[in-house]
């Protein structure tokens, strides 16, 4: 089979997408033309550069809802991810323009099915050659950990708050933040960092900067005890499930996309009802769409998981979470995604 595959070749979400979809479809015997788009640089894993494309193939492009269009070949199939539940018209407009649209998650498929948008579902996956649980000491302290670029939507304004509503000084408790997030400016990220650092237990966090590959990632992770996720919206959140792969815990927000793969049988789920607020940050979201809100409640309900979470010291294995997070390999997602695209 042939495909033409136009997608980035980077460090993002995207960009680890595509080189997975190219890595997995090439070893099952297709013939993927890579056409990268947007910005891009070599990948960690996998190398591989612009070739010439296919006149005869059907064309994959992976990228984001609000830029669908610029196809070559036939069929024309997108592949993207989002995270709010209300699409503007531009997003309609390119959301439909494909022959076939993937999305991540029920969750998405169920946005456009509101917006008169036929759409098949492809969850995204993990590396289990690189995530994976590996022994940790058990230790009278309790690391708890929150892996991606510092955002509102994320929930990072209001995580530090509850950790430090939490717990005291004198709790043996850490966070460990790995929050980098290049799309800001050094005023933007100081700031932030300042929120986390000059707090009552600013002393107890830990800032991890961005590291050159995920096997340094996945050390990491394997070191702390509970990711905590309080996210308003997302469109997929491969953090948690790569946690998740590791045997780790998880504080996570009952919404959006990562409940593809997070439930109440391999996580504390955060309820999340049907109440919204404006969806803004001043950044990358300018209030015309709306995200799920983290209100007392919510606050409340966090604050509670990681206390008792510290005080039970469950640094046991999440075996359910390693068992549920084995449907989301990338070889799964690929092998679905070859089904979808013929």
């Amino acid at each position: 089979m042939k495909l033409n595959l136009f997608a980035p070749l980077n460090t993002t979400s995207y960009g680890y997408h595509s080189s997975y979809t190219y890595h997995y479809l090439s070893k099952m015997g297709w013939d993927v033309r890579h056409l990268p788009i947007g910005q891009n640089n070599p990948d960690e894993k996998f190398s591989f550069g612009k070739e010439k494309f296919h006149y005869d193939a059907p064309c994959l492009k992976i990228w984001h809802q609000f830029d669908l269009s610029g196809f070559t070949g036939s069929p024309k199939i997108g592949f993207t991810v989002f995270e709010l539940e209300d699409l503007n018209e531009n997003e309609v407009w390119n959301m439909k323009y494909p022959d076939k649209l993937i999305v991540a998650s029920k969750w998405a498929q169920k946005v456009c099915e509101n917006h008169g948008i036929n759409a098949s579902v492809v969850p995204l996956g993990y590396d289990h050659e690189i995530f994976y649980p590996t022994p940790q000491e058990e230790k009278d302290h309790t690391i708890f950990g929150n892996f991606g670029k510092w955002e509102i939507r994320k929930g990072h304004d209001v995580l530090i708050r509850a950790f430090n509503a939490a717990f005291e000084k004198d709790d043996n408790v850490t966070l460990v933040m790995m929050p980098s997030n290049p799309f800001l400016s050094e005023t933007q990220r100081s700031a932030w960092e300042k929120m986390y650092l000059n707090s009552k237990l600013g002393s107890k966090v830990q800032i991890v900067p961005r590291l050159p590959n995920h096997k340094d990632v996945a050390h990491v992770m394997n070191q702390i005890h509970c990711g905590v996720f309080p996210a308003r919206a997302e469109g997929w959140n491969l953090e948690p499930l790569e946690l998740l792969a590791c045997g780790k815990h998880l504080i996570i927000s009952d919404c959006t996309g990562h409940k593809e793969y997070a439930n109440s049988n391999n996580s504390m789920m955060i309820d999340m009802p049907d109440k919204f607020e404006s969806a803004y940050d001043g950044v990358f979201f300018n209030g015309a769409s709306k995200w799920r809100s983290l209100g007392k409640d919510q606050f409340d309900q966090l604050v509670n998981y990681m206390r008792e979470f510290h005080k039970n010291r469950s640094y046991i294995i999440n075996s359910n979470g390693v068992k549920d997070s084995k449907e989301f390999t990338w070889e799964n997602s690929i092998d679905k995604l070859s089904k979808k695209i013929v």
